[in-house]
């Protein structure tokens, strides 16, 4: 059943300018109605028995529920004195979130806290700082930036302590932002390309200090990494030139700057095979935004519409992060899946929304650069109930995934007529609008390849017995992953014969087509003289050529293709002498085992996943 949206967000006027309303849904709903949102929807009548008051209210300023709790003692001129003149460090919002009227720089403080319910009491006193805290502003000595003191010593474009070592003179800044704007911004648009530049070029002032700077040379990182169609080093430095900028006195902050800096440096290190250090990274980011209040959108909320969508799409980024993430290592969602009530963002073009923009533009009806952020949040709001019964026990049934199949991730795959699998989209949105389909085609392999697997285990038990029937669900959910299996092969090798691979569209290509090739591979080494035989040969050795086609661009390539090689080489020729002897099949666990302990490229890729 469809459920109620939880809120209204953004009816009110300002000014000359409107924000219009938009439902807001929590992402864990288990029929998510976001494809069906209209903006036009009214507003419910109140029931009788919910306070008339506002519970909690939106900032009033333009910080946004930022902080910096940093101590004294972190400031380098910061005197003896200083130090040692206070029994607490005054500066420090409370602990217990109950005393803390004024909420600028102070985090996001929700109705539970003591705060929320002292606000309502004291309502002049919003408008007053707090006495302790402004003591503690006031209390401590005037900082210099130590980022534009060494900018204008040593002239840097961009700040790191590394420079030299790093020879980050060499590389060429520009090229590895654009390059990022150009390829990666297209699938994850995380960061607001026309600010980012006016910051780059300084035409407006950079914001959060040397997060900033941490934030551009991760841009800069992530686009040498992804444009690349060779193994390089370069992206490498970037990456350690962006750390040098953060601390873990970092963490005693907390703004939009930094979480995009955490969030890009986690999925760098996905993509560089450091799969537990991208989920250490993306876990403090997370919290971080909530910390910002990002997860909310408030009624009568005084903020532009541009502002607004920047915080949706940093949001609605990270939930495709996290959630990919968690299907990756089949761990259970760290994202909050109940109390979240934010609104997708809108497919708009930048240019129909900037930051003069009085009104919020109509959504257009073709792919954009937000297109791909709000399709993939569309399909896990939809697909996170399913996966959570598949990581459970007992294992769902086949009548329950093909039910959860066909009433939601067939409600999503219909939603939108132009972002279909066959649509006709510009070369710009291409890489995104592939891995969207071969994610999804990914997700049903997951959920129905437990039945492969068992009809592999009981042809390796009883070879013998051919004409062996199964029930209707169950042979439809086998039938429906061998099936997607080979729908994954065909598309992610004709997008890389129609595309040149970039190192971006070869990570996720090689991930998600030996995921697929394994269900052709189990299938062949069980059951080597069904009449499917043939098609099951001809889909391996489609990968193989394709992996081919990807080994110059990702070096994982290789080991992925040694490992097909060792599980189906004897089976890939049709030959009389066959092996199908029982003994023969049974080698089928011990190879397996063999192969991810003995290869540690792919063991690593693998896990690493497709982020």
């Amino acid at each position: 059943m469809q459920e109620e949206p939880t809120a209204l967000s953004l009816r009110r006027d300002y000014g000359s300018w409107k924000v219009q309303a938009r439902l807001i849904y929590p992402l864990g709903i288990s029929a998510a109605a976001t494809a069906n949102t209209t903006d036009d929807a009214a507003e419910p009548p109140a029931p009788d028995d919910v306070p008339p008051i506002p519970l909690e209210a939106p900032p009033s300023g333009p910080a946004y529920f930022s902080w910096d709790e940093q101590s004294q003692e972190m400031s380098p001129e910061a005197d003896a004195q200083t130090l040692f003149s206070q029994g607490e460090d005054e500066r420090v919002v409370d602990g217990m979130a109950s005393l803390t009227v004024d909420e600028s720089e102070v985090g996001y403080l929700g109705v539970a806290s003591g705060a929320a319910m002292l606000r309502l009491l004291l309502p002049d006193a919003q408008q007053k700082r707090n006495p302790m805290h402004a003591a503690g502003l006031s209390s401590r000595p005037p900082t210099s930036n130590p980022t534009s003191q060494s900018m204008q010593q040593h002239h840097h474009w961009l700040e790191t302590p590394l420079w030299d070592s790093l020879n980050i003179g060499a590389i060429d800044l520009d090229f590895a932002i654009d390059a990022y704007f150009c390829l990666f911004h297209q699938s994850y648009p995380m960061v607001h390309e026309p600010t980012f530049r006016a910051q780059y070029a300084q035409v407006i002032p950079r914001p959060s200090g040397r997060s900033w700077h941490a934030l551009a040379f991760m841009i800069a990182a992530m686009g040498i990494f992804t444009v690349g169609t060779g193994p390089t080093g370069t992206d490498r430095h970037l990456f350690t030139a962006a750390k040098s900028n953060i601390s873990i006195e970092s963490l005693e902050t907390g703004n939009i700057t930094l979480v995009l800096t955490l969030t890009l440096m986690s999925n760098y290190l996905q993509k560089r095979n450091k799969p537990n250090s991208e989920y250490n990274y993306l876990g403090l980011a997370l919290h971080m935004a909530m910390g910002l209040g990002l997860h909310k959108e408030f009624h009568d909320w005084d903020i532009s519409p541009l502002n607004m969508e920047i915080r949706r799409r940093v949001w609605f980024c990270m939930f495709v992060f996290n959630i990919g993430a968690a299907i990756t290592f089949g761990r259970p969602l760290a994202w909050p899946n109940k109390n979240v009530e934010v609104s997708l963002p809108l497919n708009v073009s930048d240019r129909s929304l900037t930051n003069l923009s009085w009104t919020v533009p109509t959504e257009a009806d073709h792919v954009t650069t937000y297109s791909s952020v709000i399709m993939q949040s569309r399909f896990h709001t939809l697909a996170n109930d399913i996966y959570t019964r598949v990581i459970s026990m007992p294992f769902p049934s086949a009548t329950e995934l093909l039910h959860l199949d066909d009433s939601l991730i067939r409600r999503w795959e219909s939603s939108v007529a132009w972002y279909r699998e066959d649509a006709n989209v510009l070369p710009l949105f291409a890489t995104g609008h592939g891995i969207m389909w071969w994610r999804m085609r990914n997700f049903r392999i997951i959920m129905y390849r437990p039945y492969v697997m068992r009809r592999a285990l009981q042809a390796r038990s009883q070879p013998q017995d051919a004409t062996k029937t199964f029930p209707p669900a169950v042979q439809e959910a086998y039938d429906r992953c061998v099936r997607e299996a080979k729908l994954s092969i065909n598309s992610i090798s004709e997008f890389l014969v129609s595309h040149a691979p970039t190192r971006l569209a070869a990570w996720y290509a090689l991930y998600f087509i030996f995921q697929a090739s394994l269900i052709p591979c189990v299938c062949l080494r069980n059951e080597p003289t069904s009449p499917l035989a043939p098609s099951w040969r001809s889909q391996i050795l489609q990968t193989l050529r394709t992996i081919q086609l990807i080994s110059p661009v990702n070096p994982s390539a290789q080991d992925c293709y040694e490992v097909i090689q060792r599980l189906c080489g004897p089976f890939l020729h049709p030959n009389p002498n066959l092996p199908t002897s029982t003994d023969e099949r049974n080698n089928f666990n011990t190879d397996t085992e063999t192969t991810q302990t003995g290869t540690e490229g792919v063991t690593s890729y693998v896990s690493s996943g497709p982020n």
